[in-house]
This record gives structure tokens, sequence and C-alpha cells, in this order.
């Protein structure tokens, strides 16, 4: 990684503010399955960096907890939004947490393993494939076809399509931090398992 990971120790005020809210957020389920922070209690991956700047975290930060809570969307179909911008830009941090979730949501390791490789597997829900080709459209750069928004508008609503957008663009941001400051994924976790 091209920043310092700051152990908890040597944050300055400011830091160790945004350290508490990053410490409160991954105690959600969400954040088991994948390292956020080393041993020496430092945050690693996105929240690494974003602690270098907490100016611009905080900001960052609300507009992903909005984009987080859009309804319209299967987990599942959020997973292959994140996982096609991740294959597509080799996004490591991105790609190794979003395999845990992605796998949690249900998809098989084959399908992880495709999306991760920047291509869409033959086999995904009609929803899901809908969530690839938007991501990979708004990749393209350029409108977004106008047939693509009409399918997805009519087969899952406004709302979903909305939810794509947003969570484009909140990946998009995450995977342009991830890649500029060279984020490398994090250590093997041992999976989550849920009593039956």
């Amino acid at each position: 990684m091209r920043l310092p990971l700051i152990p908890p120790d040597e944050l300055t005020p400011r830091q160790r503010a945004l350290y508490d809210a990053f410490d409160a957020m991954v105690q959600a389920d969400e954040y088991t399955g994948f390292e956020v922070r080393n041993t020496d209690g430092a945050f690693v991956g996105p929240w690494g960096v974003m602690l270098h700047f907490p100016d611009l975290a905080q900001p960052l930060g609300r507009f992903i907890d909005l984009a987080q809570q859009l309804p319209g969307l299967s987990e599942r179909a959020r997973q292959v939004v994140i996982l096609t911008l991740g294959g597509r830009f080799n996004v490591a941090y991105e790609m190794y947490a979003h395999a845990a979730l992605a796998s949690r949501a249900g998809l098989r390791p084959d399908q992880v393993a495709a999306l991760c490789a920047g291509r869409r597997p033959n086999d995904l829900t009609a929803e899901e494939v809908l969530a690839a080709d938007v991501a990979g459209a708004l990749l393209d750069g350029g409108p977004l076809p106008g047939p693509l928004y009409t399918a997805v508008v009519e087969k899952l609503g406004q709302e979903a399509f909305d939810t794509m957008v947003f969570v484009t663009i909140h990946y998009l941001a995450i995977s342009a931090i991830l890649n500029a400051y060279d984020v490398p994924a994090g250590d093997p976790v041992a999976p989550v398992t849920h009593a039956a």
C-alpha cells in the first residue's frame, strides 16, 4: 500500500473519531469473513486509506451509507454489480472482500471467479444479468443504452435501476481509492458459519 497503515495509538484526534466510527460500522455481520484490521488494530482496505483523509471520509461515508440502504435490488445482484466493477478494474481488496460477501449471498465460487475475471457468468438470474449489464455499460462510458434502461425498468422497476446506478457510483469511488493507493487483498479469514 502506498500510504502507511495507522496504528490506533498514532491517530490524531480527528482520525480517532473516524476510527471509532469505522469500528462501530465493522461490528455488523456484513463485515465478517474478511480482514478489516491487522493484528496491530490498524484498519486495512478502504478504511486504512480514508483515515488519512478524515475531511473527505465524512461526506463519502454518508453517501456510502445512503447508497447501501437503497431498496429494490437483491443482495446477490448488489454483489454482482460490485464484483463487475472489481473485476473490470482488477481491484484486489474489493474482489477479496466481496468474494466472501457474494458467496454468503448465494453466488457459487465459479460465478464469483467469472465476475472477478471481468466476465459475466451465463447462469445468473435475470435480475443479476441486468445488474451486471448496467454496471458494465456504465463502465464503458457514454449514455446507458436505451433498450437496457427500458428492460431494467420494465422487469425490475425504477427503484432497482436507481439502486444499480448508485451502487455503481459508490464502488467506482471505492475502486479508484483502492487502486490509486495500491491496496492489497487482506489476509485469509475463516469463513463465517451461522448456526442452523
